[in-house]
């Protein structure tokens, strides 16, 4: 008999209110044994104006649990004060281990804990929405392309997955040319994704956003359009 996989977590919540902008929440929650809902919404809880929910598979919560950590969240104080800029930030985070069990709090203001930039960073990569006076683009380190794509992270990944039966002398070639001309990568991609089964490509989709190099909006734009 198979032995039950360990879950990282069994829920996490974001809320967000910066700038007096309006109310921005996130809730990664235990589905089953190996999937995660996500659910984030913008807005009144009353009247959303933006909201989705989507399952995503299990490694994404232990990167982002990976993630919390480093970023010294089990650590924070129950509570921030609000001296450094006052009525600019109200955040309140909470991560539930066990329920009924053990949880950690945090919420505040103005004056946020160390590590807490890098917590947006994470939510960002999960579809958190960013307050419109940061550029959405995807992760930093990806910069610097006209795609802002890494090309070796993303040909390591598709070595990797077998995507679209590419192989290494194509891939190589492929790539190659993408360095001088990156639409024409995104463009053989986008007919290769349209020729894949529903429901694989939502789970391509899913492997693209756990991979860590972008979030999963990000890949539905670049293969979708």
């Amino acid at each position: 008999m198979a032995e039950a996989r360990q879950t990282p977590f069994h829920s996490f919540s974001f809320t967000l209110i910066q700038n007096k902008m309006p109310r921005a929440a996130m809730r990664l929650s235990l589905h089953e044994q190996d999937m995660y809902e996500l659910h984030v919404q913008k807005g009144s809880v009353a009247n959303p104006s933006m909201q989705f929910t989507r399952l995503v598979p299990d490694q994404v919560a232990v990167r982002f649990h990976d993630a919390l950590r480093n970023a010294g969240v089990f650590g924070w104080e129950e509570s921030y004060g609000d001296t450094r800029a006052p009525g600019s930030l109200l955040w309140n985070l909470s991560l539930v281990f066990k329920e009924g069990v053990f949880s950690i709090t945090s919420k505040g203001g103005s004056d946020t804990p160390p590590g807490f930039d890098d917590v947006l960073e994470e939510l960002y990569r999960l579809d958190f929405p960013r307050p419109k006076t940061v550029q959405a683009t995807v992760n930093p380190q990806m910069a610097g392309d006209s795609l802002g794509m890494d090309f070796d992270q993303l040909a390591n990944f598709m070595e990797g997955s077998g995507l679209a039966g590419f192989d290494s002398a194509q891939m190589a070639a492929l790539l190659s040319e993408a360095r001088t001309n990156p639409q024409a990568l995104q463009n053989r991609m986008r007919q290769e994704f349209r020729l894949m089964p529903k429901d694989e490509q939502e789970q391509l989709l899913d492997a693209l956003a756990a991979s860590g190099m972008a979030s999963r909006a990000w890949w539905e734009r670049f293969l979708r359009g």
